[in-house]
């Protein structure tokens, strides 16, 4: 019996070597590290004015970090806009790079609720370098501001509690 349960104990640090915090998807992410920073370098390039840079720390962990005049700071501390267009860029090389099955498209709810007007310019162009990857993006928002950054509009309206859907191009 105790033989049988050291073989398990065995058997339950080998697997934990595996998928656990230092196991194999860490020693995959530190591999990729440099693709993926260059494919989210490469998005931002000419649409905003820092750098976002993805790390695995000593410790094992995953850290997302903001690169602006110099001064590398985490990325949660940045502006809606930062964390915005950070976000958007990862999602969409992590998309890119991934073993599963891939869409063709791009699916956006309400992302830009904490970008400031000011700088919809610089996600459009962000959307258009996305959009490259992609047929299409699908971009659910309430924002009339943006309604010019696609090709078809699909309006829900709602009448006597019934709702519709207006195709409009």
């Amino acid at each position: 019996k105790i033989q049988e349960e050291t073989k398990l104990v065995r058997h339950w640090k080998i697997f934990l070597d595996m998928v656990g915090k230092n196991g194999i998807s860490k020693m995959v992410l530190r591999k990729t590290l440099p693709i993926i920073n260059a494919q989210i370098a490469r998005l931002l390039n000419g649409v905003c004015d820092f750098d976002v840079e993805v790390a695995v720390t000593e410790k094992n962990e995953v850290m997302f970090f903001l690169i602006k005049d110099g001064i590398k700071s985490d990325l949660s501390s940045g502006s809606g806009f930062e964390r915005t267009a950070a976000s958007l860029a990862l999602r969409s090389v992590l998309a890119n790079i991934s073993t599963l099955p891939k869409l063709n498209c791009f699916v956006v709810d309400e992302v830009l609720g904490r970008v400031a007007k000011e700088n919809y310019d610089n996600m459009k162009s962000l959307y258009e370098k996305i959009l490259e990857n992609y047929d299409f993006i699908i971009q659910i928002s309430h924002l009339d501001e943006i309604k010019d950054w696609h090709n078809t509009i699909l309006t829900v309206k709602k009448d006597v509690n019934i709702s519709k859907m207006v195709i409009s191009k």
